[in-house]
């Protein structure tokens, strides 16, 4: 799960270790990468640390907040910034906020304000987080392109050559060849062909992710790709992997030819020739528009990490309602699409959602083989049939989401079990156990009852009343004493909730003990 980096510019060290503890502790997609204890030191944090949000205090020693958020917003123009400020303080606050502060967080704040404010962060956040992925995949695309133009001998714009190159420098290449009949027998119309092509880059790219090799996997004709990698990064036990995975998930072989080290962009089309063989004339003579078609790859590949990103708040938020809206209005568009186009875009939905269960809820069981459908879309499938496939995806991982937020609502209840028998004989609030625990009270109180099968008070004046009888029957502490050692502080209200529980005074209690 992406999260998001912080820096803290507040010149108490109590209160800002204070917010660091909170961030940290709280879940709440953020991570804090520096403090700075006043705006010169964070200003030169900025570069290197490169942080989405900025936590700042206005009054502080060498340079004040106000001076501060004003050199950011030079060369940070778009820097999420969040202010902290005294009531007193105020008037500079509405200062700063004219510099395009997101928030205010007002000193001395609670816990609930602070994940309130840090809620907001997150929603802008992951809207810009989801632009620049956006502009990163029409770049991509670009380049993409013009890589299979040359590799097919085809008209290319030049001004792309450098970007090219850039890619290349210091990389080596492969030539990924689908064995033909294999591919023959699946590849029964066109649009199980689009299909096809998905699966298999969606494999091949896990699995070089998995060993974080930087890469670049290119469909350059219909049976074809070509993988940019970095040099001796392929080892024979990699090909070994990928190819199973191909083989399992797809019925189709497939054959991996070294290309060598990768040359200049001008000299692909000399390489590709020269690996590839006697190319049939059919495939030196494609159009631009079949290479255009083939970069429909690139744009589904697009999809499945604009599916992620779009459910990466509402999961992170625990919005089990905002990711069941989310995941119906996606199937709703399914409706309206060609039925070979609603086949694809039902497969990236479903890769995108056994990438967010790997991610999001079991990071540390990640298998070898790469996770897709084990059935997919398959030619003779209709509109139902495929809306169906993709309900069923949903609906299954609906069901991870809910065992997963179970599982934390159980840590979580077990936490604050923990809290109330360490500090029952205090004042022990709700607010108290919330807090310990970040989250928002009510939410708490229902999250308890649902878990323990009664409310918080009731859990806690029953736990108080147990330990009192158990004093009753072991010490000879006096009754006042008792009912104070438990927390309840009138003694006649701790006699008249003992009787409600047992149907006997303490007094009674004790004297049966006794007998």
């Amino acid at each position: 799960m992406v999260k998001g980096k912080v820096l803290i510019v507040e010149d108490q060290m109590n209160f800002r270790k204070g917010l660091v503890k909170m961030i940290e502790q709280g879940d709440l997609g953020w991570e804090v990468v520096g403090e700075a204890s006043n705006g010169q030191d964070a200003l030169e944090l900025l570069a290197e640390l490169q942080p989405d949000l900025v936590l700042t205090d206005i009054r502080m020693p060498i340079m004040d907040g106000i001076e501060f958020v004003g050199h950011l917003r030079r060369s940070h123009p778009d820097l999420l910034v969040v202010i902290l400020t005294g009531y007193k303080n105020f008037e500079y606050a509405q200062a700063a906020v004219r510099h395009g502060a997101l928030d205010l967080l007002i000193k001395p704040c609670t816990e609930q304000d602070v994940r309130q404010v840090l809620s907001k962060a997150s929603e802008s956040f992951y809207r810009k987080y989801a632009l620049e992925q956006k502009r990163l995949v029409e770049q991509k695309l670009n380049v993409d392109q013009a890589f299979r133009s040359i590799f097919l001998d085809l008209p290319y714009s030049y001004g792309i050559i450098p970007a090219l190159n850039d890619c290349l420098a210091h990389q080596e290449l492969w030539l990924l060849q689908l064995n033909n009949d294999d591919f023959i027998k699946r590849d029964a119309q066109k649009g199980d062909r689009s299909l096809l092509q998905f699966a298999l880059s969606n494999i091949v790219e896990e699995l070089l992710q998995q060993t974080g090799l930087l890469s670049r996997l290119l469909l350059v004709e219909h049976d074809r790709f070509v993988l940019i990698t970095e040099r001796s990064g392929v080892s024979e036990q990699l090909t070994a992997d990928m190819q199973e995975a191909v083989q399992h998930y797809l019925k189709i072989r497939l054959k991996f030819i070294p290309m060598g080290p990768a040359p200049s962009a001008e000299h692909l089309t000399e390489l590709y020739m020269s690996v590839c063989g006697s190319l049939r004339e059919e495939n030196l003579l494609r159009t631009a528009e079949q290479v255009s078609n083939l970069g429909m790859l690139s744009l589904n590949q697009a999809r499945v990490n604009e599916i992620e990103v779009q459910l990466m708040s509402a999961i992170l938020l625990g919005q089990a309602d905002s990711v069941q809206q989310l995941l119906d209005q996606m199937l709703q568009e399914f409706m309206h699409k060609p039925l070979e186009d609603m086949k694809v875009q039902a497969l990236a939905l479903a890769i995108a959602l056994l990438k967010l269960v790997q991610k999001q809820f079991d990071p540390d069981g990640q298998d070898a083989v790469p996770r897709l459908p084990e059935e997919m879309p398959g030619e003779d499938w209709s509109v139902e049939s495929v809306l169906a496939w993709a309900r069923q995806q949903v609906k299954g991982f609906m069901q991870q989401f809910n065992l997963w937020q179970s599982s934390k609502s159980e840590n979580v209840i077990e936490k604050a079990v923990q809290y109330i028998d360490e500090h029952y004989h205090e004042a022990c609030r709700l607010t108290d156990v919330a807090a310990h625990i970040h989250l928002n009270p009510s939410y708490f109180s229902v999250l308890f009852k649902k878990a323990k099968g009664e409310s918080f008070t009731s859990y806690v004046t029953r736990l108080r009343i147990e330990k009192a009888a158990l004093l009753l029957r072991n010490t000879d502490m006096k009754i006042f004493e008792i009912a104070s050692r438990v927390g309840f502080d009138e003694p006649n209200y701790f006699t008249n909730v003992f009787k409600q529980r047992y149907q006997m005074s303490p007094k009674e209690y004790r004297n049966g003990s006794a007998v």
